[in-house]
């Protein structure tokens, strides 16, 4: 596999999601019947770190300036109260999740600035990162309730998702950095608060989207790597044997069918019509961590089969738009971001690759 070829076209594919919105971001998503959206706060955060891991891959430093303004950007567009918005820019609304998955941008920015050899690189002013990191904190536990959920500022009003494990483990990153004394015990019950959903058969109730839906394995993932992540820096061995075995039961519905579902219901019921590129890279991500924690090579078999069920629907063609993306779906039309390509799902296809080149 040139995985050369694959993580410079996609890299190439990412820097042209943010020179489309005049390096005001990255970008949404890219439809040849829309074009390209507008620039997505929430996404554009995640993305640093990747931004900031394959420049040192890379040796190119010019991925480390657009990671420094991409976060530079986030500065501006910071909420008063410290949270950062829904949806893609120019709304307003306070966002739990998306707020969470920003602090995963600024806890690696204020990691990276630490060095000497790149405070020398540094070309702007980087004092405003760490203040908008801890603004984000204070607002997110300020809306924290006693119970350890996040009911407001949902994605679906009312609707307490699962996935916002990975608010948590948003949270303990930037914690890293800040060493405030209340945190750990709040994401502690945060965390268990989610954890009394898991089911026995490994499943969890409200990891999709929406109450009663089937998952994508976009969401699922992202629960069960927010539980795993979080579980292991709060050091609470009961939940990460419960990832295990979600995970393990996941791998025995995959090995009955041959290949992993676009979403699956309760019992593990699979939608077998469609594949959710963005859930499969990020569930290659998540089994590769397990492989590096148990040492079980049933997990990196199984992170590399998720990574292979995918990498043939990247797009290599000619047209810049789209050469180096990943459909939302397979086929286009699925109902996972229909007849688009997230700039997520590169990042994590990003993420996973990086892992499997290392090994």
């Amino acid at each position: 596999m040139d995985w050369t070829q694959r993580t410079d076209a996609a890299l190439s594919w990412l820097r042209r999601s943010i020179a489309v919105t005049g390096n005001q971001g990255s970008a949404h998503s890219y439809s040849p019947l829309w074009g390209w959206a507008k620039a997505y706060p929430e996404t554009t955060g995640y993305l640093i770190p990747t931004l900031l891991r394959y420049a040192d891959i890379k040796q190119d430093d010019s991925l480390r300036q657009l990671a420094y303004g991409c976060a530079d950007w986030l500065c501006r567009i910071q909420l008063p109260n410290g949270a950062f918005a829904g949806g893609m820019v120019g709304r307003t609304d306070s966002s739990v999740f998306n707020t969470s998955q920003i602090l995963f941008g600024f806890a690696n920015l204020d990691e990276e600035i630490l060095t000497e050899e790149n405070k020398s690189q540094l070309t702007q002013n980087t004092d405003h990162w760490r203040p908008a990191m801890e603004r984000a904190v204070r607002w997110l536990l300020s809306v924290l309730e006693s119970d350890g959920a996040w009911r407001q500022a949902a994605y679906v009003p009312g609707f307490v998702p699962t996935y916002y494990t990975r608010a948590v483990w948003g949270v303990l990153e930037a914690q890293k950095r800040l060493q405030w004394p209340e945190v750990p015990e709040k994401m502690r019950g945060a965390l268990r608060f989610y954890a009394d959903r898991f089911q026995a058969d490994g499943t969890v109730l409200h990891w999709g989207f929406r109450p009663g839906e089937p998952a994508f394995t976009h969401t699922i993932a992202y629960t069960l790597e927010g539980f795993l992540e979080s579980a292991l820096l709060l050091g609470e061995p009961a939940i990460v044997d419960r990832v295990i075995n979600a995970a393990e039961k996941l791998m025995a519905e995959r090995k009955k069918t041959g290949r992993t579902a676009g979403r699956y219901g309760a019992g593990w019921r699979g939608d077998y019509s469609f594949r959710c590129l963005t859930g499969n890279a990020q569930l290659s991500i998540l089994f590769q961590r397990l492989w590096q924690i148990t040492g079980e090579e049933k997990f990196r078999r199984a992170a590399e089969g998720f990574l292979n069920e995918i990498i043939d629907f990247q797009n290599l063609g000619k047209n810049p738009d789209t050469r180096g993306a990943l459909p939302g779906s397979a086929p286009f039309w699925g109902p996972y971001l229909r007849f688009r390509y997230p700039t997520w799902g590169v990042k994590f296809f990003l993420d996973a690759v990086g892992v499997i080149e290392r090994h």
